[in-house]
């Protein structure tokens, strides 16, 4: 079964009969950029400042997760551990999300929607006929990864001393940038070691239990029509680069 049919048959027994019909009803021709990347690779900033450059409005899956967390009165964490044993959590938010790529419980007139599953969401809802949509991911390397974690956990000092100490190359696996980072002398680096170890771990999590519900892996380039590498690039700089590729589908400031 293609993802398209599993997000369908998806929609249908958790959402219910009628909820592929109702999104076909609510399209708008409102223009979308959906957002998706690797951990770390300024996703989310990217995505807010699309938002205001464009007139738009910024919206996050990851708000959605939240939210429903806190609707059932757990914690984060504790949805997190849930969503390995009762998938409907994960089709609840993606029909969501879905229904904010409709455009019609958007106010402004563009959207910029940000999280790991949107671009492949848009990709079912252009098989309903939604139009005006582009797919974006973002990447960078583990190594670059591991040093905008330095920058957010750690602070400047940390970045720039693994920047100038953690050897350009090209790691295929955390345990051996994890000897890396225990060579570097920065406060609590075991701590930052567990913890970026954890933010990896939770991104394959998400990508096995997404591949299982639906049958695709977000993590597919394939899946999207903007492919930008962040790899030692400032977000200034990436922002230039997503404004000249997005400009090439149309999508311009007035």
């Amino acid at each position: 079964m293609d993802y398209i049919s599993g997000i369908e048959s998806a929609f249908k027994t958790y959402i219910g009969e009628n909820s592929i019909e109702l999104l076909r009803k609510d399209i708008t021709d409102k223009p979308m950029i959906l957002i998706a990347g690797e951990q770390l690779t300024g996703k989310s900033t990217q995505a807010k400042h699309l938002a205001e450059y464009f007139n738009g409005s910024f919206h996050s899956v990851g708000s959605l997760f939240r939210q429903a967390a806190k609707d059932r009165g757990i914690t984060v964490a504790e949805q997190a551990r849930l969503l390995l044993v009762e998938r409907g959590i994960d089709v609840d938010i993606d029909y969501k999300t879905c229904q904010m790529i409709t455009g019609a419980k958007i106010k402004s007139m563009l959207g910029v929607i940000e999280g790991r599953q949107p671009a492949y969401m848009g990709s079912f809802m252009e098989s309903l006929g939604k139009k005006n949509l582009v797919r974006l991911y973002f990447k960078c390397s583990i190594r670059d990864q591991a040093l905008r974690f330095l920058r957010r956990e750690a602070g400047e000092d940390a970045y720039l001393i693994g920047k100038k100490q953690i050897p350009r190359e090209n790691y295929d696996t955390l345990e051996s940038l994890e000897t890396e980072i225990k060579l570097l002398d920065i406060k609590n680096k075991q701590k930052i070691i567990s913890d970026f170890i954890e933010n990896q771990n939770r991104d394959e999590d998400d990508r096995r239990r997404y591949s299982g519900l639906y049958g695709f892996d977000y993590g597919n380039l394939d899946g999207y029509d903007i492919v930008l590498d962040t790899n030692d690039k400032e977000p200034e700089t990436v922002f230039e680069d997503v404004v000249k590729e997005l400009g090439n589908f149309g999508f311009r400031a007035d």
